[in-house]
């Protein structure tokens, strides 16, 4: 597993869901100046940053805006629009080698951010399986906007869905327990809620139609079964993806906390203690 140099780490800004794509020049300009007069020592995004044809402009100018602090990162479903996989990865690993504070996660990195508290991340999908799963009448525009669903049927595209719920699951199992064992706190950066009970709408849990599309229950089931057998240590789940800010405690040591991004007016999600 790869380790990140220690960076010393008490503030650490959350952002998410900003979809630098669909606001204005002057209106980014804005919040970039923001960005670089607040005080904080590190930054985690949790998805949904910009699309694939503009993401590397916009996280390029997210690392500048940061001047030296670490920004770690994962990807969102929204991303990935107007683009496909393979090129979306070829542009992430191309802007950071540009940027030497821009960090993607998902490589088996555990970021050290105190002597007890360490970051992980991985983007995650919405896993298609909560809610009336594949029998769902609810599309995504992910099937139409996103290269590599756009020639599957309506339960290929369900079956790939579920291989990258799958796919993060997987992630959490491998680098969790290790980091647990290390640390007595634990912040997991993900996309899509990995819990029902923080997929919500308008303060109320998403309906079962829209479910399948914004919870990934395969990584909730990850994270707390592996947060059950460490009752000595505490996980903090950031995520985004629906817009609807929640604070859910799922176990006594294992709480989430969804981003409540507005589309249009990138926002910060929160200044997380790490003390």
């Amino acid at each position: 597993m790869k380790h990140s140099p220690p960076p010393p780490v008490k503030k650490l800004l959350w952002l998410g869901d900003l979809h630098l794509d669909r606001i204005n020049h002057d209106l980014r300009e804005q919040f970039l100046k923001k960005l670089n007069q607040m005080e904080y020592d590190a930054v985690v995004i949790t998805g949904d940053t910009s699309d694939g044809q503009q993401l590397a402009d916009h996280l390029a100018q997210l690392a500048e805006a940061c001047d030296r602090r670490h920004v770690h990162f994962c990807l969102g479903n929204h991303d990935f629009y107007s683009s496909n996989f393979n090129a979306v990865h070829g542009i992430i690993e191309s802007v950071c080698k540009r940027h030497d504070n821009l960090h993607f996660l998902g490589n088996g990195e555990i970021i050290r951010l105190t002597d007890s508290t360490a970051l992980v991340g991985h983007g995650g999908w919405a896993d298609g399986r909560a809610g009336w799963g594949r029998n769902t009448l609810v599309k995504s525009r992910d099937h139409h906007s996103i290269g590599d669903f756009k020639n599957l049927s309506h339960h290929e595209h369900f079956d790939r869905m579920n291989q990258l719920g799958k796919e993060s699951a997987g992630y959490f199992r491998r680098v969790m327990p290790y980091a647990l064992s290390r640390f007595s706190n634990l912040i997991v950066c993900t996309h899509a809620p990995p819990f029902p009970e923080a997929s919500q709408f308008n303060r109320k849990v998403c309906g079962w139609t829209h479910l399948p599309h914004f919870c990934n229950m395969a990584a909730g089931k990850a994270i707390a079964g592996i947060t059950r057998n460490h009752p000595n240590r505490r996980v903090t789940v950031v995520c985004g993806h629906t817009h609807c800010s929640a604070r859910v405690d799922i176990l006594d040591n294992l709480r989430v906390y969804v981003g409540g991004a507005k589309r249009g007016c990138p926002a910060i999600q929160g200044i997380l203690d790490v003390n």
